[in-house]
C-alpha cells in the first residue's frame, strides 16, 4: 500500500505537471488582477484579461487590447507576468527556497529533470546563473536604453518604459511602449541595435551563456576548454538560420520589392527582423504589407524559434538540428545518427520527432478551429496567426484584436501550449509504471 501511495506521488509531482499547473495558476491569478477595476482604463472583459496574462506569462505579446489601456499597475503587472514568464515561475521559485531552505532529494531530482542536468549542484549553480545573469543584463540594457530616449520622456516615464523594453527584449516578449499602433518600433539604430542584442542573449540559453563563461576563464588560465555537444550545435544552428533569414528577407523585402531604401538600411532592417522574428516578435516590418513569401519564412523561423533553456519559444534549435541529421542518416543509409563526431541517441531523435510532429498537428488544428470561428479572413492571416500564437511570437496581420470570442480562448490555449511544448503536455499526464519493455519480432512495412 505504501509503494502505491509513492508511486502515485511521484506521478503527480512529475517536473512536466508542475511546469503545467504553476503556468496556469499564476496566468488565472494575472488574469484576476487585470480584470480588478485598479488594473485598466474603462471595460475590460474577462476573456480580454485571461487573454493579455496568458499572453505575457507564455512571452507572446499578441494583444487584444493596447498597453496604454491599462493603468500604471496594471502595467506593473504586465511586466511582472513577463518576467516570470520568461524566466519560468518554477526555476524562480526553486533558486528563492534554496537560498533560506535545505531542499529535498526529490525536488533536487525534479530541478535536475526539469534543467536537464544531472545533479542538484549543476542545479543549483544554473539557477543562480540564470538568475544573475538576468538581473545584470536587464539593468544593463534599461540603462543603456533611458541614455537612448531619455530626452523625450518625463524621467519616471522613461525609466519605466526603458525597464519594460529591457524586460521584453530579454523575455523575448516583443513588447513595448516605443511601438507604435501597428507594433513597429522606431528606425532609432541604437535602440535596435540594443534590442536585438538583449532578444540574441535571450533567446541563445543559458547553458551556452554559462559554457561561454567557463570558456573565457579557461582562456584567462591558459586551459583548454571543451565545448559541449549541445553548445556547439546552439551556436552553429542559431548563425545558419539568422544568415539565412537575413538573406532572404534583404532579398524579398529590398531587392525584390523595390523600396529604394538606402543600403545600410536595409541590411541592418533585414538583420535585426531575422533575429526579432524568431521568438520575440519586435518588428521594423509593417506585417499586413509584407510580401506573402516574407510572411511565410517567418512562420517558418518562429516555428523553429530559439534554443533550449532560453527565454523564446518554438520547437527550439537543437530539435530542428536533430531533425535534419535524421534526414541525412536516412539519406545516406547510416542506422545512427551523427552529429559533430558523436553518435545521438535513438531516444532523442524519437523524441524530437514527436516534438516537430505533435506541434505542427496542434497548428494544423487551431487553423482549421480559426478558419471556422473567424469568417472573412484570407488563410494566410489565419495561419500567421495559428504559428504566431503556437510558436509565442507575437507578431500578427492585424486579427487579433478582432477575433471572436472562441477564436480567443483557441489562441489562449495554442500559446498555453506553445510555450509548455505539446510533448510535455502529453507526458505530463502519463502513467509512469516501472515495466521491462518487451522486443517483439522485427517486421518491415512499405514506406514510401
Amino acid at each position: 500500500m505504501r509503494n502505491y501511495f509513492l508511486e502515485k506521488k511521484s506521478i503527480f509531482y512529475s517536473p512536466g505537471r508542475i511546469i503545467i499547473c504553476a503556468l496556469m495558476a499564476i496566468t488565472v491569478l494575472g488574469a484576476l488582477l487585470l480584470w480588478m477595476p485598479f488594473s485598466h482604463h474603462g471595460e475590460l472583459s474577462f476573456v480580454n484579461a485571461l487573454f493579455t496574462a496568458t499572453s505575457l506569462t507564455t512571452v507572446t505579446g499578441l494583444l487584444t487590447v493596447p498597453l496604454q489601456s491599462f493603468t500604471f499597475t496594471g502595467q506593473c503587472i504586465l511586466l511582472f507576468l513577463m518576467q516570470i514568464g520568461g524566466l519560468g515561475l518554477v526555476t524562480l521559485t526553486i533558486f528563492l527556497i534554496s537560498l533560506f531552505f535545505e531542499l529535498r532529494l526529490t525536488t533536487r531530482n525534479l530541478t535536475g529533470e526539469m534543467l536537464e542536468l544531472e545533479s542538484w549542484n549543476a542545479s543549483h549553480n544554473l539557477l543562480l546563473f540564470i538568475v544573475s545573469m538576468t538581473l545584470i543584463v536587464e539593468a544593463t540594457g534599461t540603462g543603456i536604453i533611458f541614455f537612448i530616449v531619455k530626452d523625450q520622456y518625463p524621467f519616471f516615464t522613461g525609466l519605466f518604459y526603458s525597464f519594460f523594453h529591457a524586460v521584453s527584449a530579454f523575455t523575448n516578449t516583443g513588447l513595448s511602449f516605443f511601438e507604435n499602433s501597428q507594433k513597429i518600433l522606431p528606425y532609432n539604430i541604437p535602440l535596435l541595435a540594443i534590442t536585438a542584442a538583449l532578444v540574441f542573449m535571450g533567446g541563445l540559453g543559458f547553458i551556452v551563456w554559462q559554457e561561454f563563461i567557463f570558456y573565457l576563464q579557461s582562456l584567462k588560465e591558459e586551459k583548454h576548454f571543451h565545448w559541449s555537444l549541445h553548445a556547439k550545435l546552439v551556436l552553429s544552428t542559431t548563425i545558419l538560420i539568422i544568415s539565412f533569414a537575413s538573406c532572404m528577407f534583404f532579398y524579398l523585402e529590398y531587392i525584390r520589392g523595390n523600396t529604394g531604401s538606402s543600403l545600410i538600411y536595409a541590411l541592418l532592417n533585414s538583420i535585426f527582423n531575422a533575429i526579432t522574428s524568431r521568438s520575440a516578435g519586435f518588428t521594423t516590418f509593417n506585417v499586413p504589407t509584407l510580401h506573402f513569401a516574407t510572411v511565410f519564412l517567418i512562420m517558418i523561423i518562429a516555428f523553429i524559434g530559439s534554443s533550449p533553456g532560453s527565454t523564446g519559444s518554438g520547437i527550439k534549435t537543437t530539435t530542428f538540428a536533430l531533425f535534419l541529421a535524421a534526414i541525412r542518416a536516412t539519406i545516406t543509409r547510416r542506422s545512427m545518427v551523427e552529429l559533430k563526431g558523436r553518435t545521438i541517441a535513438n531516444e532523442q531523435i524519437f523524441k524530437a520527432m514527436a516534438v516537430l510532429s505533435l506541434s505542427l498537428a496542434w497548428i494544423a488544428l487551431t487553423v482549421f478551429c480559426l478558419l471556422i470561428t473567424e469568417q472573412g479572413w484570407r488563410f494566410i492571416d489565419i495561419s500567421f496567426e495559428a504559428f504566431s500564437a503556437f510558436s509565442n511570437l507575437g507578431l500578427s496581420t492585424g486579427i487579433t484584436p478582432y477575433l471572436s470570442t472562441l477564436g480567443k480562448y483557441t489562441i489562449i490555449v495554442t500559446m498555453f501550449i506553445g510555450r509548455i511544448g505539446s510533448l510535455t503536455l502529453l507526458l505530463a499526464f502519463r502513467k509512469q509504471k516501472d515495466k521491462k519493455e518487451l522486443q517483439y519480432p522485427e517486421e518491415r512495412v512499405i514506406i514510401g
